[in-house]
C-alpha cells in the first residue's frame, strides 16, 4: 500500500504530535511505502529525520502558502502516486488536490465539515465525533471511529533536565495547551488544598503569565512548575504520581491515554473525552468540570491511599492494552484504508 499522510501546520499542538507518533508507527511496517509532506518546520523535521522517516516539505509563510502550496503538493501527489492519502487538520483537506488516490480526512475536533469536501471517508477519534459530523450533513456511511493510541514510539523519545521535587513531595503532572480550555486555573486552584505536592505543567501558550500571577497570589508558586513544551513524556510520567487532566472542553484526551500506557494513575475532569473513556472509580477518577475543591479531594484520595491509586494504574492499563494501544489502533487503520483502496478499484 502506498499511503501520503499530508499535514500543513507550524503547530505542536495535539493533532500535531499525534500524526508524529501516527507516521512512525506506519513507518515501521514493511506492508506500506509511507510518504509525509509536511509544511516546513524546523523542529518536526528533526524528530521526523531523527526516526528515520521520510518526508517532503512544502513552503512556510504567507507567500508561500498562498502562491505555492497548491502546484507543489499537485507534485508531490503525482510524483508519489499514492492509493490513499490521509490529510490532517482543515487545511491539508482543504487543499488536497483533485486525485486518483483515496483521501480520508482525520479530524479530532468539533471541526466544519465543509473543510473535508475534497475527502471520501473521514476519520474521528471519538463516538461524539462520529454524531457531530453526521449531524453536520456527512454521510454516515463514510466517517469511521478510529481513536488514539498512547504510547510514544521509541524513535520519538527524547531526554530533558527534569526540575527538583522537594523532598517527600509527590508529583502532579498535567500536559496541554496553557489555554482557556484546559483549566489550568482550576488545577492551580486546587494546589493549596493538596499539601506537600508539586504540580508540574507541560505545554505553552498565553495564559502562562497570568497563571503564574494565580500561582503566587495562592501561595503555591514555590511547588508549581512551567515547564514549557515538552517531548520527553515517558520521563514526565515516570516521575509523576498522578496525572491531573483538567480540561473544560476535551474532545478525547490524548494525555489520559499516555497516562494508562505509563501506568500513572488519572484525575480528570468530566468533560466530553475523559467521561467517555474512564469508567469512574475503575480506571480513573472524575470530578466536575471547574469545581477545584472536588478536584483537590480526588487528587488527595490517590495520593493518601497508594492502594487506590494502583488499582486505579492496572484498570486503565488494561483498557489500554484492550483498546488503546499501537498495535490494536494501527490494525484498524490498515483494515479500513484496505478496504477503501479495494472499494475504490471496484467503482
Amino acid at each position: 500500500m502506498k499511503l501520503m499522510q499530508i499535514l500543513l501546520s507550524q503547530s505542536e499542538a495535539g493533532a500535531e504530535t499525534y500524526f508524529e507518533k501516527v507516521a512512525v508507527a506506519f513507518a515501521k511496517d514493511k506492508s506500506i511505502n509511507q510518504r509525509l509532506v509536511i509544511e516546513a518546520q524546523p523542529s518536526r523535521e528533526s524528530r521526523l529525520t531523527s526516526a528515520g522517516v521520510a518526508f517532503g516539505t512544502l513552503p512556510m509563510g504567507p507567500v508561500g502558502k498562498v502562491l505555492l502550496y497548491n502546484p507543489c503538493l499537485k507534485r508531490e501527489i503525482a510524483k508519489f502516486k499514492p492509493d490513499l492519502i490521509l490529510t490532517w487538520v482543515n487545511r491539508a483537506s482543504r487543499k488536497c488536490s483533485l486525485t486518483d488516490a483515496v483521501v480520508v480526512g482525520r479530524l479530532g475536533g468539533y471541526y466544519d465539515v465543509g473543510n473535508y469536501t475534497k475527502c471520501d471517508h473521514l476519520i474521528v477519534n471519538t463516538p461524539d465525533l462520529v454524531r457531530h459530523v453526521v449531524s453536520n450533513g456527512w454521510p454516515e456511511d463514510k466517517v469511521s471511529m478510529i481513536s488514539n493510541f498512547g504510547e510514544l514510539p521509541e524513535e520519538l523519545e527524547v531526554t530533558e533536565a527534569l526540575p527538583p521535587i522537594p523532598d517527600g513531595h509527590k508529583v502532579l503532572l498535567t500536559l496541554g495547551r496553557l489555554h482557556d480550555k484546559k483549566a489550568l486555573d482550576t488545577l492551580i486552584k486546587a494546589m493549596p488544598l493538596i499539601p506537600d505536592a508539586t504540580l508540574l505543567i507541560a505545554g505553552t501558550g498565553e495564559l502562562q503569565a497570568k497563571l503564574e500571577v494565580l500561582a503566587a497570589d495562592l501561595g503555591v508558586a514555590d511547588r508549581v512548575f512551567f515547564l514549557g513544551l515538552r517531548k520527553d513524556i515517558r520521563g514526565l510520567f515516570n516521575l509523576a504520581d498522578v496525572c491531573v487532566f483538567p480540561s473544560r472542553f476535551e474532545p478525547l484526551g490524548n494525555v489520559v491515554l499516555e497516562a494508562w500506557s505509563t501506568g500513572t494513575p488519572v484525575v480528570a475532569a468530566a468533560s466530553t473525552g475523559p467521561t467517555w473513556l474512564i469508567d469512574h472509580e475503575k480506571s480513573g477518577l472524575l470530578f466536575a468540570i471547574d469545581d477545584a475543591e472536588q478536584c483537590a479531594s480526588e487528587v488527595n484520595r490517590v495520593l493518601a491511599n497508594p492502594e487506590l491509586g494502583t488499582a486505579l494504574a492496572e484498570s486503565g492499563r488494561a483498557e489500554f492494552n484492550q483498546r488503546f494501544s499501537m498495535d490494536v489502533i494501527m490494525d484498524q487503520y490498515k483494515a479500513l484504508f484496505r478496504r477503501l483502496i479495494a472499494e475504490k478499484k471496484q467503482g
